[in-house]
Formats: structure tokens, sequence, C-alpha cells
């Protein structure tokens, strides 16, 4: 035991001082010489201890070895920063020959919309807007129709809708037609592109497939006293195509056969009396009940539809003026109706949305499935009620019907479910019946569509 061992931290007293102070000079003379028999080269890099450290009476003993490493590490900083000088080297190349490839795919890349961009996309997805359709038509006029009596109310109506609002302003144009006294509509479509993030529109004037063809009572009476009429209205069809929607207006109509009635009324008071008539009856005039039979005959042969109308003395010609106005706001949004309807047709009515609170879910099958089974005519909610407790799906319904040995057999599968009275105080229970029975299984197993289930 020497004077270091009655020292309580180890760490108080560098190791080679103890290793000096405990062996003396010949421990170390002999620990030299073992080194030169063996003929040892010293390396060309020497670790050299660390300096002697003299701590203070004040650090604690956890300062004092924290300060021991940190020396040992200080001989270490040399090569730690020549490897660090290595690696960064090694590191700038790649970077630097990588950068001009980032530029290249920076470039690549298509150019960012710009705000303005995303003003014009607002404006793109607003052509069909119910607000704003009004911008995008045109109704085309031709100037005979202009001069007819119902002219001057449809142009104030277009231009000074009864309700006052700006959506519901039409712009027009007095413009020659391909078909004398016609009105038309043209729609403007928008086309977006992006040029290097900036808005280009091209705009087209498509063409509606509707028009109005405006004529006096009298004059189509003249057509069909000649028998030109159904050529005439079949020329204008192949005019405008077989698709084209064609309205024939007829105005005074009810002017016209009144004023027949009335001449003839006159001459039978004037025979009674026993005066001569000074009127003379035009037997050539055509009555009410021929008027309606050439009118509905190029009808019903898909060739034109008619709407007639008479002035008022109260309103006018407003009633003419106002089919115009809804026809323009009609073909307006027919469009983003038609999306609505395209977008619905894919199920029926009574299909949940998903997102609603009556989504598919396992509990709510069967309530859909009820309903299925009640697009079937004469089926109400008792009778699908019976169905469904006996085949709880539509699969086991189909497998019923592929197990029977005959088709006679399977249209009566159903006829003895039982179904429980519930309109009479009394109660009881009902067959569902050897009609109902069939009808449901041709609806389930027929293909055709245009066949009949009641039969």
């Amino acid at each position: 035991m020497d004077e270091f061992d009655s020292m309580i931290e180890i760490a108080d007293v560098p190791l080679h001082q103890r290793v000096t102070k405990k062996f003396g000079n010949e421990k170390k003379r002999v620990y030299e010489d073992s080194f030169s028999e063996t003929n040892y080269e010293e390396p060309s890099l020497s670790i050299t201890p660390p300096p002697p450290y003299v701590p203070s009476d004040t650090e604690d003993s956890s300062v004092k070895a924290k300060c021991i490493l940190n020396s040992i590490d200080n001989l270490f900083d040399q090569e730690r920063k020549s490897s660090k000088n290595d690696k960064g080297k090694k590191t700038k190349e790649p970077v630097a020959s990588k950068a001009p490839k980032r530029r290249a795919e920076a470039s690549s890349k298509p150019a960012k919309p710009s705000k303005a961009y995303k003003d014009a996309e607002k404006i793109f997805n607003k052509q069909t807007d119910k607000t704003e359709v009004n911008k995008y038509m045109l109704v085309s006029i031709d100037p005979e129709v202009i001069s007819s009596p119902p002219g001057a109310e449809i142009l104030n109506l277009l231009s000074n809708p009864v309700s006052g609002k700006p959506e519901e302003i039409f712009k027009y144009r007095v413009e020659n037609q391909r078909v004398p006294s016609t009105l038309t509509w043209k729609r403007k479509v928008l086309y977006l592109e992006n040029n290097q993030g900036e808005p280009v529109f091209d705009e087209h004037w498509i063409d509606e497939q509707r028009t109005l063809i405006f004529a006096s009572a009298e004059e189509i009476a003249q057509k069909i006293r000649d028998g030109s009429f159904y050529t005439w209205a079949q020329s204008i069809k192949s005019e405008y195509g077989r698709l084209h929607q064609l309205t024939l207006v007829i105005y005074d109509y009810n002017a016209y056969h009144k004023a027949d009635k009335n001449a003839q009324e006159r001459a039978k008071k004037a025979a009674v009396r026993g005066e001569s008539s000074n009127v003379r009856t035009n037997q050539n005039r055509v009555t009410e009940y021929d008027y309606q039979e050439a009118l509905l005959t190029l009808s019903i042969n898909n060739v034109l539809d008619f709407r007639t109308f008479d002035k008022p003395t109260d309103k006018g010609w407003k009633d003419c003026a106002g089919l115009v106005f809804h026809h323009t706001r009609a073909i307006a949004e027919a469009p983003e109706k038609l999306k609505k309807n395209i977008s619905n047709s894919a199920g029926f009515e009574f299909y949940a949305k998903a997102d609603g609170k009556d989504s598919i879910s396992p509990k709510n099958l069967q309530e859909y499935w009820k309903q299925v089974i009640m697009q079937v005519t004469s089926m109400s909610l008792e009778k699908a009620n019976a169905i469904v407790l006996r085949y709880p799906s539509p699969s086991l319904l189909i497998q019923a019907y592929r197990n029977c040995e005959s088709p006679s057999e399977a249209e009566l599968l159903l006829a003895n479910i039982e179904i429980r009275r519930v309109d009479t105080i009394i109660g009881g229970t009902r067959r569902l019946g050897d009609e109902l029975s069939r009808k449901i299984y041709f609806a389930f197993t027929r293909d055709d569509p245009l066949d009949l289930l009641a039969k």
C-alpha cells in the first residue's frame, strides 16, 4: 500500500504518476528491455499520454472525470478534422454535377397556373350556371317576326323581364334567317387553354336545335285550302334536320274562326227576317275541324308541334311573348339540368346517397329490397314485408325460381304467402294471390324490357 491507496477517488491521480511511483525506475528499465529484445519498432504516430491534471479541492469528482476525457479527446481532433474535410470534398463533387440536372428538371415541369388562370377557370365553370347562363345566349329574330303583331311585345319582354332580375335579361339580334318569319337561338361556348400559366379563351357559337315559326291564322288557312300546308312544313323540317324541334306559333287563331261564325250568324238572321244579306259568306274558308285536323296530323307525324294565341284586350300579346321568353330560359338552362339528370339516372329514386344518414349498410339492405319489390304494380308495403320475410334477398328468390320444376310452378311460387291484414279491426291473414305472384315472376325473370307484366 502506498500513499495513493489512501485516496478515495482513483481519478484524483494520473495513471503514469501512479505506475512510476509504484514500481520505480528498475521496473521501468525491465519494461524497456523487453521491447528492445523483440526488435520493436516504434510506429510513426506516437500517442503521448495526457498532461498531468492537478485538480482543485473545490471541483466535484464528476467534473474532474469529464475534464480528463476531454483532454484525451483533444488528441484526435486533428484526425477528425482531416476526415471531415475528405468527406466534404466527396460530397461537393456530386452536388456540382447534379445542379444542372435539377435545373433541367425544373425547366421541363409545366408552369404553375397564375392567379389570372384560376380566375379564368371560375368563369369557364360558370358557363352553365343559372345566374350566368343568360350572358352566353343570343336570340336571333327574323325581321318578319318583328313586324308581326306580337313582335314589339317579344322584344320588350326579352330586354325587360317581369321579375326585373339581371340574370333573366337576354340579348337578341334582328337578322335574316334561313326560313322567313322564324326565331332561333345561339349559344356561345368557351374553351379554356393554359399557355405557360396564362389563360387563353377560345369561343365558338353553336345553333340550338329548336326553332319557332310565326304565322297568322289566315296564312295557315290559305295553305290548308290549297293543299300545300303539309309540304310546306315538311320542307322546313328538311331544311333544319330530322332532330330539329319545330314549333308553329299561330296568332289571331280564335279571331279567324270567330269572324267566320259571326258572318254565318248574320246571314241566318237576315234570312229569317226575309231580308237580303249584304254579307257575302266565303265558302272557301277552312272550318275549325279541318284546321285542327291538319295541325294534329303534323304533330302526330313528328314534323312540328303548334301553339295558338290571340290578343286579349287586357294583356295584349304578353302570352305570346311569354312563350318566347320561357323557351329562351329553358334552352339556356338545359345543359345544367341535363347534367343533373344524367348524374341521377344511374339508380332508382329511392337509392340512398353515401353521405346521407340512410347510407348503404347491412341493416338497410332489406329496406331497399322491399322498395325494389314495390316497383311492381299493385304491390303494397304489407305484401312486400311478407315476401321479404320468406326471401330476405333477391338472390334467394332467384334461386327459388330456379329450383322449381316448371315455369308454371315458378309463377305460383309466391301465391300462397300469407299477408297480415292491417286494414280491418278484426285482422287475420290472406293470400298474396296468383296474379301478383305471376307479375313478380315476370319482373325478375324476363329479359325483354317491352314485355308486359299483366297478361
